[in-house]
């Protein structure tokens, strides 16, 4: 059986889980043959994970980027790196859609910066009313697929707003108020916050957030063969969908280098 040392990309951050995890290689049938996406997470985390990772720790406590970069490690690990897609945005012809190979290694990751401390605050000098200072954390996986489902966040139809949720998941001090909740996080919002500021709120989030694995990777476009396209490729059940020819593609590129492919080290392309 394959295995692979994994560092975590916040490592550190963990009280009970360690900065590496040993990954051993899927058993021939497992749950990812049938799974979609409405419960790829759920079943990453209660089935292939324990099955998977040698160290047995609550995986539901890893940082969402963590849960996605062991997923990439994963998809490396078992399938090589090349994935088959048809979702394209090239520099000349716009979005694309026609089905090509491509190579997950050309996806970037922002790791961490040092020292970081998973508590990043916004000032309230950098709202134009409110008053307060805001601390953020980085969501766990486990959060993350708690703030989909939770009704607070529900609008009329039925639909969660996906945006606020993680906001006020991501909330754990407003002013000097160290017990926030996501409900107290919505309703510190809706009272106190004019739309302007929640505008910035939005925009320092992602700014102060914003690390792990980028959305795609560069690539030639399959339709004008510039070099300045790009390809969406996210951690879900696709992401463990290989083609026969992907695999062959994986298999041709170990021959050729005399190594094994190996998840890669962690950069700062964005």
């Amino acid at each position: 059986m394959v295995s692979e040392k994994v560092e975590l990309l916040g490592k550190g951050l963990y009280d009970e889980i360690p900065d590496q995890l040993t990954l051993k290689s899927f058993p021939t049938v497992t749950e990812l043959d049938y799974v979609g996406s409405e419960n790829f997470e759920q079943t990453m985390l209660n089935d292939i994970f324990p099955k998977s990772i040698e160290e047995q720790v609550n995986f539901h406590k890893l940082l969402e980027i963590d849960f996605q970069w062991i997923c990439r490690c994963f998809r490396f690990l078992n399938y090589g790196p090349y994935f088959t897609t048809n979702t394209f945005i090239c520099d000349n012809c716009g979005p694309v859609r026609v089905e090509a190979q491509v190579d997950l290694r050309t996806v970037g990751c922002k790791p961490l910066p040092e020292g970081f401390t998973n508590d990043v605050v916004i000032k309230k000098d950098e709202f134009l009313d409110y008053k307060k200072d805001i601390h953020l954390h980085l969501l766990s996986i486990q959060e993350a697929l708690n703030c989909r489902e939770d009704n607070l966040f529900k609008r009329p139809n039925g639909e969660t707003n996906t945006e606020l949720a993680r906001i006020c998941y991501s909330m754990h001090i407003i002013g000097t108020d160290k017990h926030v909740t996501p409900v107290t996080a919505k309703l510190e919002i809706e009272k106190n916050m004019s739309p302007a500021d929640y505008k910035i709120l939005k925009a320092k989030v992602v700014e102060l957030t914003d690390y792990g694995l980028r959305g795609g990777g560069k690539c030639e476009c399959p339709q004008c063969h510039s070099q300045n396209a790009a390809f969406l490729a996210l951690a879900d059940d696709r992401f463990f969908r290989p083609t026969v020819g992907d695999l062959r593609k994986g298999r041709d590129d170990r021959s050729l280098r005399g190594v094994e492919i190996t998840p890669g080290d962690k950069t700062e392309t964005v």
